[in-house]
Protein backbone atom coordinates (compact mmCIF):
# COMPACT_ATOMS: atom_id res chain seq x y z
CA UNK A 1 0.00 0.00 0.00
CA UNK A 2 1.23 3.77 -0.89
CA UNK A 3 0.45 6.54 1.93
CA UNK A 4 1.27 10.69 1.27
CA UNK A 5 1.75 12.12 4.10
CA UNK A 6 1.75 15.93 3.71
CA UNK A 7 2.53 17.85 6.93
CA UNK A 8 4.86 15.48 8.30
CA UNK A 9 5.99 17.34 11.23
CA UNK A 10 8.19 15.20 12.67
CA UNK A 11 7.15 11.86 11.48
CA UNK A 12 4.60 10.73 14.34
CA UNK A 13 1.95 9.73 12.17
CA UNK A 14 4.45 7.81 9.23
CA UNK A 15 6.11 6.14 12.77
CA UNK A 16 2.34 5.27 14.02
CA UNK A 17 1.22 4.37 10.70
CA UNK A 18 4.27 2.16 9.21
CA UNK A 19 4.58 -1.44 8.64
CA UNK A 20 6.34 -4.31 6.11
CA UNK A 21 3.05 -3.48 3.54
CA UNK A 22 3.30 0.03 3.62
CA UNK A 23 5.61 2.75 1.82
CA UNK A 24 4.98 6.01 3.06
CA UNK A 25 5.99 9.62 1.34
CA UNK A 26 6.37 11.80 3.44
CA UNK A 27 6.34 15.35 3.01
CA UNK A 28 7.38 18.86 5.39
CA UNK A 29 8.09 22.08 3.87
CA UNK A 30 9.62 23.76 7.42
CA UNK A 31 13.20 23.25 6.61
CA UNK A 32 13.90 22.83 10.27
CA UNK A 33 11.06 20.34 11.15
CA UNK A 34 12.09 18.49 8.28
CA UNK A 35 15.32 17.97 9.82
CA UNK A 36 13.75 16.00 13.13
CA UNK A 37 11.72 14.53 10.31
CA UNK A 38 14.67 12.83 8.58
CA UNK A 39 16.17 12.09 12.18
CA UNK A 40 13.03 10.40 12.90
CA UNK A 41 12.75 7.96 10.25
CA UNK A 42 16.31 7.03 9.89
CA UNK A 43 16.27 3.47 10.10
CA UNK A 44 12.89 2.76 8.27
CA UNK A 45 13.43 2.23 4.82
CA UNK A 46 9.69 2.29 3.77
CA UNK A 47 9.29 5.73 4.99
CA UNK A 48 10.89 8.32 2.26
CA UNK A 49 11.30 12.00 3.66
CA UNK A 50 10.58 14.53 1.02
CA UNK A 51 11.53 18.77 1.80
CA UNK A 52 8.40 20.53 -0.10
CA UNK A 53 5.53 22.78 0.34
CA UNK A 54 2.44 21.33 -1.41
CA UNK A 55 0.80 24.16 -3.48
CA UNK A 56 -1.60 24.57 -6.11
CA UNK A 57 0.47 27.18 -7.77
CA UNK A 58 3.17 26.76 -10.76
CA UNK A 59 5.70 28.42 -9.15
CA UNK A 60 8.80 26.22 -7.91
CA UNK A 61 9.09 27.84 -4.39
CA UNK A 62 6.93 29.87 -1.46
CA UNK A 63 7.24 31.65 0.87
CA UNK A 64 6.71 29.28 4.26
CA UNK A 65 6.47 30.34 7.80
CA UNK A 66 8.08 28.56 10.85
CA UNK A 67 6.90 29.62 14.55
CA UNK A 68 10.62 29.79 16.11
CA UNK A 69 8.87 29.75 19.90
CA UNK A 70 7.28 26.05 19.08
CA UNK A 71 9.48 24.19 16.73
CA UNK A 72 6.85 21.75 15.45
CA UNK A 73 4.69 24.90 14.26
CA UNK A 74 4.78 25.94 10.56
CA UNK A 75 2.63 27.09 8.15
CA UNK A 76 1.63 28.06 5.03
CA UNK A 77 -0.81 30.13 5.72
CA UNK A 78 0.60 33.47 7.91
CA UNK A 79 -2.92 33.85 9.36
CA UNK A 80 -2.49 30.70 11.56
CA UNK A 81 0.06 32.22 13.54
CA UNK A 82 -0.90 35.79 13.79
CA UNK A 83 -4.82 36.51 13.30
CA UNK A 84 -6.73 36.90 16.83
CA UNK A 85 -9.38 34.59 14.85
CA UNK A 86 -6.65 31.38 15.47
CA UNK A 87 -5.93 29.23 18.30
CA UNK A 88 -2.11 29.97 17.25
CA UNK A 89 -2.96 33.39 16.71
CA UNK A 90 -0.74 34.85 19.38
CA UNK A 91 2.47 33.51 17.58
CA UNK A 92 2.81 36.58 15.26
CA UNK A 93 6.26 37.56 16.99
CA UNK A 94 7.69 34.12 16.65
CA UNK A 95 7.01 34.23 12.75
CA UNK A 96 10.39 33.39 10.92
CA UNK A 97 9.64 33.55 7.14
CA UNK A 98 11.57 31.75 4.69
CA UNK A 99 11.22 30.41 1.25
CA UNK A 100 10.88 26.59 0.48
CA UNK A 101 10.67 24.58 -2.68
CA UNK A 102 6.97 23.69 -3.58
CA UNK A 103 5.57 20.77 -5.55
CA UNK A 104 1.66 19.53 -6.13
CA UNK A 105 -0.46 16.59 -5.20
CA UNK A 106 -0.69 15.70 -8.65
CA UNK A 107 2.92 15.79 -9.40
CA UNK A 108 3.44 13.85 -6.27
CA UNK A 109 1.00 11.14 -7.95
CA UNK A 110 3.01 11.40 -11.07
CA UNK A 111 6.11 10.64 -9.45
CA UNK A 112 5.16 7.81 -6.87
CA UNK A 113 1.57 6.42 -8.00
CA UNK A 114 -2.31 7.27 -6.49
CA UNK A 115 -2.31 7.11 -2.71
CA UNK A 116 -4.11 4.76 -0.95
CA UNK A 117 -4.50 6.81 1.48
CA UNK A 118 -3.43 10.78 1.46
CA UNK A 119 -3.29 12.77 4.70
CA UNK A 120 -3.33 16.20 4.93
CA UNK A 121 -2.40 18.15 7.88
CA UNK A 122 -0.85 21.25 7.20
CA UNK A 123 -1.95 24.12 10.11
CA UNK A 124 -4.70 25.86 8.33
CA UNK A 125 -3.75 25.42 4.93
CA UNK A 126 -5.58 22.39 3.79
CA UNK A 127 -7.51 24.72 1.11
CA UNK A 128 -4.24 25.73 -0.76
CA UNK A 129 -2.97 22.08 -0.41
CA UNK A 130 -6.28 20.25 -1.59
CA UNK A 131 -6.65 22.46 -4.93
CA UNK A 132 -3.68 20.81 -5.99
CA UNK A 133 -5.60 17.67 -6.57
CA UNK A 134 -7.80 16.64 -9.45
CA UNK A 135 -8.66 13.51 -9.19
CA UNK A 136 -10.03 10.82 -6.85
CA UNK A 137 -8.15 8.66 -4.54
CA UNK A 138 -9.20 5.73 -2.64
CA UNK A 139 -9.17 7.55 0.86
CA UNK A 140 -8.34 11.06 1.80
CA UNK A 141 -8.29 13.14 4.99
CA UNK A 142 -7.42 16.47 6.02
CA UNK A 143 -7.74 18.38 9.18
CA UNK A 144 -10.07 20.71 10.17
CA UNK A 145 -9.98 23.44 13.38
CA UNK A 146 -13.24 25.49 14.23
CA UNK A 147 -12.12 28.70 13.61
CA UNK A 148 -11.06 27.77 9.89
CA UNK A 149 -14.42 26.50 8.97
CA UNK A 150 -14.83 28.29 5.82
CA UNK A 151 -11.61 27.18 4.34
CA UNK A 152 -12.85 23.21 5.56
CA UNK A 153 -15.80 24.05 3.57
CA UNK A 154 -14.01 24.99 0.66
CA UNK A 155 -12.19 21.93 0.93
CA UNK A 156 -15.01 19.37 0.88
CA UNK A 157 -16.51 21.94 -2.04
CA UNK A 158 -13.17 20.96 -4.26
CA UNK A 159 -13.37 17.28 -3.24
CA UNK A 160 -17.20 16.96 -4.05
CA UNK A 161 -16.33 18.56 -7.57
CA UNK A 162 -13.31 16.14 -8.31
CA UNK A 163 -16.09 13.11 -7.13
CA UNK A 164 -15.74 12.13 -3.21
CA UNK A 165 -19.59 11.44 -2.15
CA UNK A 166 -18.36 10.04 1.18
CA UNK A 167 -17.51 11.67 4.47
CA UNK A 168 -16.64 11.34 7.74
CA UNK A 169 -15.56 13.54 10.85
CA UNK A 170 -12.47 12.60 13.16
CA UNK A 171 -12.64 14.75 16.87
CA UNK A 172 -9.01 15.48 17.75
CA UNK A 173 -6.18 13.50 16.99
CA UNK A 174 -5.67 9.60 16.62
CA UNK A 175 -3.05 9.21 13.98
CA UNK A 176 -4.17 5.06 13.14
CA UNK A 177 -7.50 6.04 13.56
CA UNK A 178 -10.21 4.85 10.72
CA UNK A 179 -13.65 5.42 10.25
CA UNK A 180 -16.16 2.61 11.05
CA UNK A 181 -18.53 4.05 8.06
CA UNK A 182 -18.44 7.10 5.55
CA UNK A 183 -22.36 8.16 6.08
CA UNK A 184 -22.28 11.63 5.66
CA UNK A 185 -22.76 13.97 2.56
CA UNK A 186 -20.52 16.64 1.87
CA UNK A 187 -22.88 19.41 3.43
CA UNK A 188 -23.93 17.38 6.56
CA UNK A 189 -19.77 18.04 7.16
CA UNK A 190 -20.33 21.23 6.61
CA UNK A 191 -23.44 21.56 8.91
CA UNK A 192 -21.20 20.35 11.60
CA UNK A 193 -18.77 22.53 10.95
CA UNK A 194 -20.48 25.50 11.11
CA UNK A 195 -22.31 24.11 14.42
CA UNK A 196 -18.74 23.59 15.93
CA UNK A 197 -16.82 25.99 18.42
CA UNK A 198 -14.12 28.33 17.29
CA UNK A 199 -10.50 27.56 19.06
CA UNK A 200 -12.00 24.38 20.86
CA UNK A 201 -12.97 21.93 18.20
CA UNK A 202 -10.71 20.59 15.68
CA UNK A 203 -9.88 16.97 14.28
CA UNK A 204 -9.96 15.02 10.83
CA UNK A 205 -12.57 15.15 8.25
CA UNK A 206 -12.44 11.63 5.80
CA UNK A 207 -13.27 11.54 1.96
CA UNK A 208 -14.37 7.78 -0.04
CA UNK A 209 -15.06 8.50 -3.35
CA UNK A 210 -17.08 4.86 -3.98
Amino acid sequence: MLFFDIGANIGRWALANTNDTVRIISVEASPITYASLCNGVRGHANIIPLHYAVTSGSESSVKFYHCTAANTLSTLDREWLSSPESRFGSMNSSISECTVPAISLDKLIEMYGVPDLLKVDVEGAENIVLRSLTRVVPMLCFEWASEWKDKNIECLEHLRELGFSRFSLQHEDNYTYRPAVFDKTADEIADMLNKSVPKQHWGMIWARSD
